[in-house]
């Protein structure tokens, strides 16, 4: 049996849900996927060939040792709680894991680090699937690697960002002094957490990273 991508999808107190972007961009590669919901005990690591995971609300700032923010909102504990312990054992596994505006920040989160709860002006009003700004590319990382790039456009649609990054990890695209991408210091695997939305974008760099993902699976 051909290993699956487990995607994690996003949710309200009724509902789980997940923009079409995501389906239509694995679809496009024609590689397996599921999407779950938030039981561990329904995770069979065996089957899991890498890990999405999607943006969504906010993390529950108790985690990383701050109080609640007036601007933080959105925390479901449930979602939090189920994403750390796929982290820490995806890791653990080596399972390639690629991580999505929130999931940047529940990866730095997972594994020590903390958040900026508000910064304003990250928002941007045009459409998702359009790129308002530039981020810069350590060519040391494997994201440099992976896109053959130092500057590439993305799109902008959070309000919260990393603050101290998590051991073990190092921050590998930047705008001036907000980090937009984390990855594993090793490059034996791919661990990597953008705070844009490639999948929204389509183009050729999300798509390189994309493609560098699938091809990774475990």
């Amino acid at each position: 049996m051909e290993k699956f991508i487990l995607v994690v999808p996003s949710n309200d107190k009724e509902k789980y849900f997940l923009n079409k972007y995501y389906t239509n961009t694995l679809k496009s590669f024609e590689k397996p996927y599921y999407i779950c919901d938030y039981n561990v005990k329904n995770i069979n690591y065996d089957y899991i060939g890498g890990i999405l995971l999607t943006g969504g609300g906010d993390i529950n700032p108790t985690i990383y040792n701050q109080k609640k923010h007036c601007k933080t909102s959105d925390v479901y504990d449930e979602r939090d709680i189920f994403e750390i312990t796929l982290l820490k054992e995806a890791f653990k596994r080596k399972i390639p894991t690629f991580a999505i505006c929130r999931g940047i920040q529940i990866m730095n989160v997972a594994f020590g680090g903390t958040l900026n709860q508000h910064i304003d002006g990250h928002s941007q009003k045009e459409d998702k699937n359009i790129a308002t700004h530039y981020v810069d590319i350590d060519k040391s990382s494997l994201l440099y690697d992976i896109v053959k790039k130092d500057k590439i456009k993305v799109n902008s649609v959070h309000h919260q960002v990393i603050d101290k990054i998590a051991d073990g990890f190092k921050v590998c695209a930047t705008c001036e002094n907000i980090v937009e991408a984390i990855e594993y210091i090793n490059k034996d695997r791919f661990f990597i957490g953008v705070q844009w939305h490639p999948e929204a974008l389509c183009d050729e760099n999300s798509k390189s990273m994309f493609e560098y993902f699938i091809k990774s699976k475990k």
